[in-house]
């Protein structure tokens, strides 16, 4: 189970037995090279504890936690752990502040807490049987037990074809779950409890009124802090730098925290004018003046990519833009260990067209559906969709209006989805189950705060997609490649501030990311700040016309699909005719086809 996670920590790997209870290690080594071997144990040598993250406050826990009498034998963040456990039991957790998926067994008390942290950027997996319970941070680990089965959770699998992805805690397969972030799971005597929430994101209750100055200075200086913190490393560290706002952001923080021409920063220039923004990179690290590291990508490289990155990926995600992201990730590997990202910022601070986009349905669901579509729908849909584009592509227009009449958490997922609803059962041949929307619906009525639309779908991404999609493109496709991804725009501080914010400082009329784009401002021209912004990448409706078109017509030919046996492969042949003859663009549902048949041929 250990080796098959070899990928996450090349450096080192740990295993302790006592009893029927094994734990396991492998760790990619960045802070305290030397002692920092884990499992990590207490004084007694009977709590033991292992980590996969960082620890960012580690050193003021270990000073207080030395002040109370503690002994430590390693400089590792990971033994602040055991130390938290002895002084506060359970709830050990809410003293971290990180990135981590970290287990302590307590030995005498025959015990084990499993905690994941407030944003869930570390994966944690456990499987929950009568005679076995069995946890780590990819499925694969899990599926070498051999008490842990592959039969397909049937609602999983609708969620992943309406979604694109599967909804926290489940996982495609029966009786492997996910637990949530900011949750810790307790195992005694054999004894599982249910998750317990050690952090809730909660929205103020009603406006808070300061000046926009103010708000600015406040998100500058929390940034500043959330960067600062995540440079702490004995190993190199670098930046991912897109040229967008929020990367560029944190390239500033840094040049602020140190020199700027020992700040790394990564970007790639793809050979598809359409999704290559390095100019904007390479104009930010000329500002910043950054040792600035380009890479030029080739079509074929991404595809060459493939097959491996979805071999490795757990679960289907059809998230293609995970392909360049592990491209750039395994570029950027080979310079350095540690890179910071700018992932966050666009669920924190109002980054999507859509939350102005709720605002508008908000009011047009008011309006009779007839007038809706001979005076709005219709003379709209007659715009071009190019691709790329964030408001006008992937027939964004035509998928606003079909969904207007849907709660707006659940149009906020179905605005993206590949399917409509009514077409999961010309796939599944079963209509859609209520249990693949309740969780869409259930996180809507977590919300705590001020009646506001965009507050609520802010707080939807933030718990779904942000968590289920994003997180998981970014783990996957970094750790394959041994790289620790770093991402202050999901600081619970910050997080905990933009929360605060009102909405009109997020989105303001069309504009998204306003505050946000205010503070960038002290850093960066506004030629620089206020442009058109399109989607980070890849030319999918080209590519499987072109250079894909043989393999998805092998995947998803009728034999296959009826082999394979998770849909009816009516709809799925006629989507692949339609797009191959160019009747119409159906990219984005037959990369999800595709994907998840290539998925179950890996992993079934």
């Amino acid at each position: 189970m250990n080796n098959k996670m070899f990928h996450r920590g090349p450096d080192d790997a740990g295993e302790y037995f006592y009893q029927n209870t094994a734990l396991a290690m492998r760790r990619l080594s960045i802070i305290d090279l030397s002692t920092g071997h884990q499992p990590i144990h207490d004084e007694t040598e009977t709590i033991w504890t292992v980590l996969n993250g960082e620890i960012y406050n580690f050193t003021e826990l270990r000073e207080e936690l030395f002040a109370k009498g503690h002994k430590f034998y390693t400089n590792t963040d990971t033994e602040v752990v055991v130390h938290l456990y002895q002084e506060y039991g359970d709830d050990f957790a809410k003293h971290l502040d990180g990135m981590f998926a970290v287990a302590v067994y307590d030995q005498p008390k025959d015990k084990l807490i499993i905690a994941r942290d407030r944003a869930g950027k570390k994966p944690l997996y456990y499987f929950d049987s009568p005679g076995h319970f069995v946890f780590g941070s990819e499925m694969k680990v899990l599926l070498e037990h051999p008490a842990v089965s592959r039969d397909i959770d049937q609602i999983s699998l609708q969620q992943y074809l309406l979604y694109s992805y599967i909804l926290t805690p489940r996982s495609i397969f029966q009786d492997v779950k996910k637990i949530p972030e900011g949750h810790y799971l307790v195992i005694e005597k054999g004894v599982v409890k249910s998750p317990v929430q050690y952090w809730k994101y909660t929205f103020p209750e009603k406006i808070i009124h300061r000046p926009e100055k103010d708000w600015i200075e406040m998100v500058d200086e929390i940034l500043f802090r959330a960067v600062k913190k995540r440079l702490i490393s004995d190993v190199p560290l670098g930046v991912f730098l897109s040229g967008g706002v929020d990367s560029s952001l944190v390239v500033a923080m840094m040049c602020r925290a140190m020199p700027s021409k020992n700040v790394k920063t990564f970007s790639i220039k793809v050979d598809e004018p359409a999704y290559d923004e390095s100019k904007w990179s390479r104009w930010a690290a000329e500002i910043m003046q950054t040792d600035h590291h380009e890479f030029t990508v080739a079509t074929d490289q991404i595809l060459d990519i493939m097959d491996d990155v979805i071999s490795n990926m757990d679960e289907p995600m059809a998230d293609s833009s995970i392909l360049p992201t592990h491209i750039v990730s395994k570029l950027t590997r080979q310079h350095v260990t540690v890179a910071l990202g700018g992932d966050g910022g666009d669920e924190v601070f109002g980054g999507y067209p859509k939350y102005f986009a709720q605002r508008w349905a908000s009011r047009l669901e008011k309006i009779p559906a007839p007038i809706r579509k001979w005076c709005l729908e219709k003379p709209l849909s007659w715009l071009p969709s190019p691709d790329g584009s964030v408001l006008l592509g992937q027939g964004k227009i035509e998928a606003f209006f079909k969904s207007l009449h849907h709660n707006f958490a659940l149009r906020n997922q179905f605005w993206v989805s590949p399917f409509l609803p009514e077409q999961i059962q010309n796939l599944t041949g079963s209509p859609l189950l209520q249990e693949a929307i309740d969780p869409i619906l259930e996180r809507a009525a977590e919300y705590c705060g001020i009646d506001d639309i965009v507050n609520k779908t802010m707080f939807l991404d933030y718990k779904i997609v942000m968590q289920d999609n994003f997180n998981v493109k970014v783990d996957r496709a970094s750790m394959l490649t041994s790289l620790e991804i770093r991402e202050p725009f999901m600081d619970t501080e910050l997080v905990e501030l933009a929360a605060q914010l009102p909405s009109r400082l997020k989105v303001k009329g069309m504009e998204t990311k306003y505050l946000l784009k205010k503070v960038t401002e002290k850093y960066y021209p506004k030629e620089f700040i206020y442009r058109k912004k399109w989607g980070f990448g890849i030319p999918m409706k080209k590519w499987i016309r072109g250079k894909l078109a043989p393999q998805f017509e092998e995947v998803l030919s009728r034999e296959n699909i009826k082999a394979v046996g998770l849909v009816k492969p009516e709809l799925c042949c006629k989507l692949l005719e339609d797009h191959l003859s160019g009747k119409a663009d159906n990219k984005a549902p037959l990369w999800n086809l595709f994907l998840l048949h290539k998925w179950y041929d890996n992993y079934v």
